[in-house]
């Protein structure tokens, strides 16, 4: 068994694919098959504190929009089926160390946003990936004037993003709370 210090999720096992225990494979980096390049994956028992497994995985293929991968030793559907809905995760090692400017979206979930007028908005839940720019999904502050439940920012640096502080978790946008 393995101790992971900070996992990272970087895909999901969706469901079983045919009859000798092939898997459907989700991955959430941003080029589908860059999952492989954080060699080695893992998948855990019940919780993320629990014991971790290395993933080996004996073959794979892309199929459309996701992967298809069989893991070594499942070869019937009934095995497969035991490891659909779970989680793959890495180390935080793992990732490229980047520089004081680069961000991984897991740096910014989770992280408070304000405006340049000190406004809080919320907190950054998610991070939506569209073909003109990364837009923040931000959860609205309970005492929201405007009773926005949630916003959608757009990820432009220096337009909208005016600062992003992650030693103090917040992100200071040029945003208008109306919005």
């Amino acid at each position: 068994m393995y101790k992971l210090n900070n996992p990272i999720v970087v895909g999901k096992i969706r469901s079983t694919y045919g009859v000798l225990g092939w898997l459907k494979l989700h991955s959430f980096t941003r080029r589908i098959l860059d999952i492989f390049s954080y060699q080695p994956l893992f998948i855990n028992g019940i919780s993320i504190t629990s014991d971790w497994r290395k993933l080996s995985i004996s073959s794979w293929r892309l199929n459309k929009n996701y992967i298809i991968l069989k893991i070594t030793n499942i070869n019937s559907k009934e095995e497969a089926k035991l490891l659909t809905n779970y989680n793959i995760f890495i180390d935080r090692k793992q990732l490229p160390v980047l520089n004081n400017t680069e961000y991984y979206w897991i740096d910014i979930i989770g992280l408070k946003v304000i405006n340049t007028e000190n406004y809080f908005f919320g907190i950054v839940h998610n991070i939506i990936e569209t073909k003109a720019n990364d837009v923040l999904v931000v959860k609205k502050n309970i005492n929201d004037h405007f009773n926005i439940y949630e916003r959608f920012i757009p990820y432009l640096q220096n337009q909208v993003i005016k600062k992003i502080d992650i030693q103090n978790k917040i992100i200071v946008v040029f945003w208008n709370p109306e919005y």
